[in-house]
């Protein structure tokens, strides 16, 4: 999946805010994945970005079954999760949704349960991002 983000995937989309954020929220959890947290960009650093960035949002979650086979196989996994997804909108009236690579984070982790387990979970939310295109087309 290409991107120009060594840490994270995605893409940009042809989508208003409002919809490409309930896309991705419907899609995360058809693939079994709950948000937990829900962050406003506008909340956390207030105005002071205003006129530089378009609305955007932080969206934190976890697929309850990998989250068992993380925390079995090292009981500090909690400092990688949740899975982030961000949304937000460019200047061209486009989305950009992007998701943190958990296989990248796991890198520094030596567990190999771990690391299949943060395999198949970017798996998951790569076609997070698939189901997104293929609805989607730009």
């Amino acid at each position: 999946m290409a991107s120009d983000c060594n840490y994270g995937f995605g893409a940009n989309f042809l989508l208003r805010f409002e919809d490409a954020v309930a896309k991705v929220e419907k899609l995360l959890a058809l693939h079994g994945f709950e948000i937990y947290t829900r962050l406003n960009l506008e909340e956390i650093v207030g105005d002071s970005l205003q006129g530089k960035l378009g609305r955007y949002v932080i969206l934190g979650a976890c697929n309850p079954e990998f989250a068992r086979e993380f925390f079995v196989a090292d009981p500090d996994i909690g400092l990688q999760i949740p899975c982030t997804i961000i949304v937000y909108e460019l200047q061209n009236g486009r989305c950009r949704i992007m998701i943190k690579d958990p296989a990248r984070i796991m890198d520094l982790i030596s567990n190999p349960i771990a690391v299949q387990a943060a395999i198949k979970v970017k798996e998951q939310l790569e076609q997070v991002i698939d189901d997104l295109k293929s609805q989607n087309p730009n």
